[in-house]
């Protein structure tokens, strides 16, 4: 059995106990203890703990956020990737626009270019139609004088004796011959 020494209780001694030498009291022997806070002393401020509160809390409050962050952003992926096909629709039609805006401006300009020739055929048109019309009175004129004409003069036969030969690039086929007469006057 091992001998232990209990710890001496300092109580005030009453007076009439007879003890004659306090000082002859047993003295105790240091005992190593753990350091640990007794009852009465707050191991924990109040500040401290609310501190504490307060971080713990914002900690769960950020985990918090940020799972609800993770959440969204793979919501917003979903519905990104489900609305994807439209958007290449989408893109396509524009596309589509933009290439038959692209023939419209094409055919307005040259709608504007066949307008501006028009114009100035029209104005050549005129020119045209003035000059048929001095023909039309010199042909009127030629044959007046051509029935003018007695009908007793004859004109001569125009011949051609011999081949007519063309040469070609093609190089073998020659004209074939023909006699003819003009009924023009000549010699």
């Amino acid at each position: 059995m091992t001998v232990r020494t209990l710890p001496a209780i300092s109580l005030p001694v009453p007076a009439g106990l007879g003890i004659a030498d306090p000082v002859a009291t047993p003295r105790r022997v240091p005992v190593a203890r753990p350091a640990t806070a007794h009852r009465r002393e707050g191991f924990l401020t109040t500040p401290a703990r609310a501190g504490m509160l307060l971080g713990g809390s914002a900690a769960v409050y950020a985990v918090t956020l940020a799972g609800i962050a993770t959440l969204q952003a793979s919501t917003d992926a979903q519905v990104a990737a489900r609305r994807q096909p439209w958007v290449d629709q989408v893109a396509e039609v524009r596309a589509a626009n933009d290439a038959l805006e692209r023939s419209l401006v094409r055919a307005g300009a040259d709608a504007r270019w066949l307008a501006s020739e028009y114009d100035s055929v029209g104005g050549d048109v005129a020119a045209y139609q003035s000059r048929l019309d001095d023909l039309a009175a010199l042909v009127a004129e030629v044959e007046g004088s051509a029935a003018a004409l007695p009908t007793r003069i004859s004109l001569p036969k125009v011949t051609i004796h011999g081949a007519v030969t063309t040469r070609s690039s093609s190089g073998g086929s020659s004209a074939p011959r023909s006699t003819s007469t003009t009924g023009g006057s000549g010699g």
